[in-house]
């Protein structure tokens, strides 16, 4: 299957480990971009095609469902199928430690 790109905003970076589902299974994985339509995590240990539904949890009252854009190695696209609210985005682009805390609260 061709890979799925609709790319449509610059992604920030970020360092986080999140918990992604694919396939029944849950794993952690760190997500290396996030945007309001999708993210780039790694994880080595899923097994994932292009085209298959999966979910990362960006807080624990939201999941961001979407489907596997593209795989290179253990890096996998997501194309998210609704947008993530720009305050979540921006929590995960604050390299600030302690503005995150203070964003938390």
């Amino acid at each position: 299957m061709d890979s799925i790109d609709r790319r449509t905003e610059a992604r920030s970076p970020t360092r986080d480990t999140v918990t992604f589902e694919v396939g029944g299974q849950t794993f952690d994985a760190k997500m290396r971009n996030l945007s309001q339509s999708g993210c780039m995590i790694e994880c080595s240990d899923a097994e994932a095609e292009i085209g298959q539904f999966c979910e990362i949890v960006l807080r624990p009252e939201f999941p961001a469902s979407g489907l596997i854009a593209w795989q290179l190695g253990a890096a996998l696209g997501i194309a998210f199928h609704q947008p993530v609210p720009t305050g979540i985005v921006r929590n995960y682009a604050l390299d600030d430690w302690m503005l995150r805390r203070a964003a938390n609260s």
